[in-house]
């Protein structure tokens, strides 16, 4: 029997507690857990600003998705996401949780890359990392 006390939870910078399953983006598979550092007390660390990047990446990777075959269709989550905030990488991007590494179920990284380029107004960069692993980043309104 799982209690409360169990479960995993993780304090926002606005002084809320979620759990870490509750999804960061309404209706999508992709959830805090993706997001956050394994090391509880390193999430300590998140600011306002992170805490948001991490909400923006998280939308337009779901927005992206949703343009996706079979989205609709879907029982279960068809993410792996392989890294995202690293409150201890140098790079400014990894630090505030504005880059992402995923795959998702039943699609290459060159389909991905296809599917978000088609995508209009998502404003996301993806980069193929191997035949099934892409490399997600905010890109910047110009």
């Amino acid at each position: 029997m799982t209690t409360e006390d169990d479960m995993d939870r993780f304090l926002a910078p606005d002084g809320e507690k979620y759990l870490t399953i509750r999804s960061v983006v309404y209706d999508s598979w992709i959830i805090w857990q993706d997001a956050l550092p394994f090391e509880r007390e390193l999430r300590r660390l998140m600011t306002p600003e992170i805490y948001n990047n991490i909400v923006e990446l998280g939308t337009r990777v779901h927005k992206m998705h949703q343009s996706m075959p079979g989205y609709k269709a879907l029982g279960e989550s068809p993410f792996e996401f392989i890294s995202w905030w690293d409150p201890l990488d140098p790079d400014p991007d990894w630090k505030q949780g504005k880059k992402c590494r995923f795959m998702i179920n039943d699609f290459t990284a060159e389909e991905i890359e296809y599917y978000s380029s088609v995508k209009k107004g998502n404003k996301l960069t993806i980069k193929p990392m191997t035949t099934r692993m892409v490399e997600a980043i905010i890109t910047p309104v110009s």
